[in-house]
C-alpha cells in the first residue's frame, strides 16, 4: 500500500514558508502541521505548550546530551527522563512527526522533519528562501517593526534554526543537497511559489 504523501518545509525566517505551507495544504486538502506540533509534543512528553514553544530551538548541553537524545530517538538505551528537557522536546516531536507520516498526508514545517523522515517513500523535502530585502520588508509589515529590528529578528531566528538543525542532523541547514527542491519565494511571490509545490505534489501522488 502506498504511503501518505508528506511535504516537509524548511524555511528562512521571513521567506513566507509558513504561509506557503498553509496554502499548499489547503489546496491539496491535507493536514498542516507547524505550531500544532507543539501541542502534540506536549501531550506526548508531559511538558507544557509554553515551555516547548520557548525552548524547542534553543541549543543546550554538550555532546553526551546529544548522544542521549539520538539514542532515545532511535529507541536505544536512554529514555526521555534521563535527558535535558531540550532533548526531550526533540525526541517527542520526532515521534509525533513519524506518527503523522505513518497515518496521513500532510505538510510539516520545520522541526528537522526532512531528516527525521529521511529515505521515507512519497516524501517531498522543500527549502524556502528569499533575498534579505524581501524578508526584511515582510517582517516589517507583519510585525510592525522598523528595519533594524526586522534585521535583528531575521539574524537571530536564522541562527537558531541553523544551530538546531545542525545539532540534530549534523547537516548544514539550507544546503541544497539536503532537499528535493529549494525555492526563492521572492521570484514568483507567495501564491505562485505555493502553486509550484501543489503541482509537484500532484505529479508525485496522483491521488491528491
Amino acid at each position: 500500500m502506498k504511503k501518505p504523501l508528506i511535504i516537509t518545509i524548511g524555511r528562512e525566517y521571513g521567506s513566507g514558508g509558513h504561509q506557503i505551507g498553509e496554502i499548499v495544504a489547503q489546496k491539496l486538502g491535507i493536514m498542516y502541521y507547524d505550531k500544532k506540533l507543539i501541542n502534540l509534543a506536549a501531550e506526548r512528553s508531559g511538558l507544557s505548550n509554553e515551555f516547548i514553544a520557548n525552548n524547542e530551538q534553543r541549543v543546550q548541553g554538550g555532546i553526551m546530551h546529544t548522544l542521549a537524545a539520538s539514542a532515545a530517538y532511535s529507541g536505544g538505551f536512554f529514555s526521555n527522563q534521563y535527558m535535558p528537557l531540550s532533548e526531550s522536546i526533540f525526541v517527542a516531536q520526532a515521534q509525533v512527526i513519524r506518527d503523522i507520516a505513518a497515518n496521513e498526508s500532510a505538510v510539516i514545517v520545520g522541526r528537522c522533519a526532512d531528516y527525521i523522515l529521511a529515505e521515507r517513500p512519497n516524501t517531498i523535502n522543500v527549502f524556502i528562501y528569499a533575498p534579505q530585502d524581501f524578508r526584511v520588508k515582510r517582517i516589517m509589515q507583519l510585525y510592525n517593526l522598523d528595519e533594524a529590528a526586522a534585521l535583528k529578528s531575521i539574524s537571530t531566528s536564522d541562527k537558531e534554526r541553523g544551530n538546531h538543525y545542525f545539532r540534530y542532523t549534523d547537516h548544514k541547514w539550507g544546503k541544497a543537497q539536503n532537499y528535493d527542491i529549494c525555492l526563492n519565494s521572492a521570484l514568483m511571490g507567495i501564491e505562485k511559489t505555493a502553486q509550484v509545490l501543489v503541482d509537484m505534489a500532484r505529479l508525485k501522488d496522483e491521488s491528491l
